[in-house]
């Protein structure tokens, strides 16, 4: 298998959302990670890896530095939206090491939905991404052993649900209740989206060793918050399937999915997966015909109607932005491209009657 280096040079050739897919347009020639305001109007994100962040007007096409001038941090790697418009921003106070910074001391950070005052650190430090309720003051996301050694080392896993609850300065940490342990091992779950009124939390479990040096794969599962049971939605041997955005119906969610090679990284496309247990997906974006070109970083609109993204190219670093693009969800849907569907066991026995196996180890 392929162990990629990472390059966050720029790309000397066209950019591939200046002569772009069907349905694709481009929003941003840089910026990593967009999220979208819960009235659909804007999407924030941040303008590279430890930067500022940044929103985009969707009517006007103008951007603004929302952070740039409020106090002394700038070293963000996500945000996202509570349901009254107030920010949450993950990042480290400074950044000092790729592992220590992004994986360790990330921390989450609040700013009010006007972004007058310097962002405000939470007192939480985390394992990657959170997922954030629609309809509630509520998160959730995962912590390990570097985190809070009670839990062990680095591999010791566990997700939290916690409430939010508004003070005098805005939102703060409340009642908080562990949901999910990794069973101990090479899984590292990260909760992403809430589903179904948040009886339910859909998260990526990444299997294997994160330089990805033998065999591992993403999974996308759900834990039941009622009973704590974990369903698994896709399980495809050494693949990337990894969950980003849920759909206004809550029956489907975006995924990043590197299906279109045999055990090889980082993922191409985005697809969309049906959240039924059948593992049934059908890809969206169209970056598997453009190499270097890939798509990840995916956020549905509130109306369903279109899907951000971020794109980058196959030696970019994970969460290295190239730029965000836009896809008309309901041109897409008319199309062709929309009625593909296709399950990981039939894309297997293809991948075997061509023989794509013989050269893995």
């Amino acid at each position: 298998m392929p162990i990629y280096k990472w390059d966050n040079a720029a790309f000397a050739g066209e950019h591939v959302l200046d002569n772009p897919p069907p349905f694709h347009q481009k929003l941003s020639n840089y910026g990593a990670r967009p999220y979208w305001s819960p009235d659909g109007k804007r999407i924030a994100f941040v303008e590279k890896a430890y930067g500022d962040v940044h929103e985009i007007d969707l009517e006007t096409r103008q951007i603004r530095n929302l952070t740039g001038n409020l106090g002394k941090h700038h070293s963000f790697l996500r945000v996202l939206f509570l349901r009254n418009g107030d920010y949450l921003l993950i990042g480290p106070k400074e950044f000092k090491h790729h592992h220590v910074s992004r994986y360790v001391e990330s921390e989450l950070w609040y700013m009010d939905k006007d972004a007058n005052e310097p962002p405000r650190p939470m007192g939480l430090t985390f394992f990657e991404g959170i997922g954030v309720s629609s309809i509630a003051d509520r998160i959730t996301y995962s912590r390990h052993g570097e985190h809070d050694p009670r839990l062990g080392g680095f591999e010791d896993f566990e997700c939290y649900v916690s409430e939010l609850d508004y003070g005098p300065n805005g939102a703060e940490l409340g009642a908080t209740r562990p949901i999910y342990r990794s069973p101990t091992g090479l899984r590292r779950p990260e909760p992403q989206d809430f589903r179904n009124n948040d009886t339910e939390v859909i998260m990526a479990e990444y299997i294997g060793p994160r330089d990805r040096s033998t065999t591992w794969k993403t999974q996308t599962r759900g834990i039941d918050l009622k009973t704590l049971d974990v369903k698994t939605y896709i399980d495809e041997p050494l693949t990337h399937n990894e969950p980003e955005g849920i759909f206004p119906d809550q029956q489907h969610i975006c995924l990043e999915s590197s299906c279109d090679f045999v055990d090889q990284f980082p993922p191409i496309d985005l697809w969309k997966l049906k959240l039924d247990g059948s593992g049934r997906r059908v890809r969206m974006t169209r970056m598997f015909d453009r190499q270097p070109w890939r798509a990840s970083n995916s956020n549905v609109s509130p109306d369903g109607k279109w899907l951000a993204f971020m794109v980058n190219t196959y030696t970019s670093e994970p969460g290295f932005g190239m730029g965000i693009g836009l896809m008309d969800l309901e041109a897409w849907e008319k199309s062709e491209y929309a009625q593909q569907w296709e399950t990981p066991a039939e894309r297997e026995v293809i991948r075997r009657r061509n023989g794509e196996y013989a050269d893995t180890k």
